[in-house]
């Protein structure tokens, strides 16, 4: 390993280098998901810098999750999965969520599921199809909670995204489909309490165009679902805004 960790004659500070130097090999493939790398001590030889750089430098690879320190055992490179990649998106938009995020999510919606329905409608499969009966059968359901609602809403979504066979539309559309049931709770309490009959109706023209594998009735059921959402959402705005002149 000695042609990865070498000294380092840079002139930033020594634990930010040992981290680019790490960082680059791992995407670079050099180093592999479950790889060991040596130990402190041999770290700090190959580097040429002190425990406690290379320490620091550690403690930063972890933060970002591309290492795993294990107490007596010693560094790991970590397995980065999809699921990991759409925590961390999910959590920034947790974190910067406010109004104007509502709007951007909303209108990134109409971009991308509108496209998601007709490839849901040419790439199916019986499973993705029975998936959402059993979500639709559920969400008809007049004893469940509004909570459950948000969650069914979320899941129809998701498994459209997932019945386009593209996995990259599934890992980039999950983070933005978890915001949903945050949401639409709020509307609900705020603007339209009728919004999950509507919503259902909604949801089985977008399932029956997808199961007769009609792609623009597809394309055209979501472009209506999603104009009623961007509607719904202004009017959530708008009400947040009127509670706070309120309070003022």
């Amino acid at each position: 390993m000695n042609d990865i960790f070498k000294t380092i004659g840079s002139p930033r500070t020594l634990s930010q280098e040992v981290v680019r130097t790490i960082e680059e090999n791992i995407l670079n493939k050099k180093l592999m998901p479950g790889q060991k790398l040596p130990t402190e001590k041999e770290l700090g030889e190959m580097f040429g810098v002190s425990r406690t750089a290379l320490r620091e430098a550690m403690q930063v690879l972890s933060a970002k999750g591309l290492v795993s320190i294990r107490k007596g055992s010693g560094i790991y490179v970590n397995n980065f999965s999809e699921l990991d990649a759409s925590k961390n998106m999910s959590l920034y938009l947790e974190i910067n969520f406010d109004e104007d995020y509502a709007l951007h999510l909303v209108e990134l919606r109409q971009i991308i599921e509108p496209h998601n329905a007709r490839l849901a409608a040419l790439h199916h499969t019986s499973e993705d199809i029975e998936n959402l009966e059993i979500n639709l059968e559920e969400y008809s359901k007049a004893n469940i909670s509004a909570e459950r609602h948000a969650q069914l809403d979320l899941e129809f979504h998701k498994t459209i995204a997932d019945a386009t066979g593209n996995p990259l539309i599934s890992l980039l559309t999950t983070p933005l489909f978890n915001l949903m049931p945050k949401i639409k709770s709020m509307i609900v309490d705020k603007v339209r309490h009728n919004i999950i009959h509507n919503a259902l109706n909604y949801h089985r023209n977008i399932f029956e165009e997808i199961k007769a594998g009609n792609e623009n009735g597809a394309y055209e059921a979501m472009k209506s679902h999603l104009e009623v959402a961007m509607e719904d959402t202004r009017l959530l705005i708008e009400a947040l805004k009127a509670e706070r002149l309120l309070k003022s």
